[in-house]
């Protein structure tokens, strides 16, 4: 008994169809991975960055409260030699 064509094309084209869709799920999920994985290295970098920045910031402001504290010692060293007739002693 020869066997029917439509039932043997029906299941082949549910097979391709099925096989379609199952590497169309896989290339979306790679897809997902490396997404995720763009996503935690731009994070982490992120964290790198701002620490950095912290870092910088931090050294700057101790460099003007340095600076700010020679202003003082300056001033006060200049108004206790200043002569008021316009020299120095």
């Amino acid at each position: 008994m020869p066997a029917r064509p439509i039932p043997v094309l029906t299941a082949l084209a549910a097979l391709a169809g099925v096989a379609c869709t199952v590497r169309h799920l896989i290339l979306l999920r790679r897809a997902l991975d490396a997404e995720r994985a763009a996503r935690r290295l731009t994070a982490g970098l992120h964290q790198q960055d701002l620490e950095a920045f912290t870092v910088r910031l931090h050294r700057a402001v101790a460099a003007q409260h340095a600076l700010s504290q020679a202003d003082l010692v300056l001033d006060s060293a200049l108004a206790t030699h200043h002569d008021p007739e316009g020299g120095s002693l």
